[in-house]
């Protein structure tokens, strides 16, 4: 019985992320926001290091999404595991020592999440790089390129 569930188990987790993986992403959804040969001119600006900034914070914010929906999904299975153990003493230590180690996980994501948003919102907040600007909060980050627009011949 143990064993089936386990099978089952994976595989359900398996189809699950698979058919969350085929979902349509939508097209505002972009990380690289310059130096594309068509666009708006704010797209068509030469990539910076405040670009490669806001791209990096796109990306952990992205993570921290994927990662706060796989820890809740494996906190759901853990909390199915532990009413299915029935008393199983086994069953019910890798249901707690799940659980356990998904609450560590998402503490760790919400930590290193906040001091990263709190970096990037200093270093926005005192112009420590061009263009790098708050926008709407601490936690939202942008470019401002036209302070960095590179005209030739001037």
């Amino acid at each position: 019985m143990k064993r089936y569930l386990s099978s089952f188990f994976l595989s359900s987790l398996f189809l699950f992320s698979f058919l969350l993986s085929t979902l349509p992403v939508p097209a505002k959804a972009a990380l690289v926001v310059c130096g594309r040969s068509t666009g708006s001119p704010a797209e068509q600006a030469p990539c910076t290091l405040c670009h490669l900034i806001v791209g990096g914070k796109g990306i952990i914010d992205y993570g921290l999404g994927l990662m706060t929906f796989a820890a809740m999904a494996i906190l759901v299975a853990m909390a199915i595991w532990y009413i299915v153990s029935a008393g199983d003493e086994g069953m019910m230590s890798t249901a707690k020592s799940g659980i356990k180690a998904a609450l560590i996980g998402m503490v760790v994501m919400l930590t290193a999440w906040l001091m990263v948003s709190i970096v990037l919102g200093l270093l926005a907040k005192n112009g420590t790089v061009p263009g790098l600007t708050n926008s709407g909060g601490v936690f939202k980050v942008d470019c401002d390129t036209k302070s960095l627009m590179f005209v030739p011949g001037a």
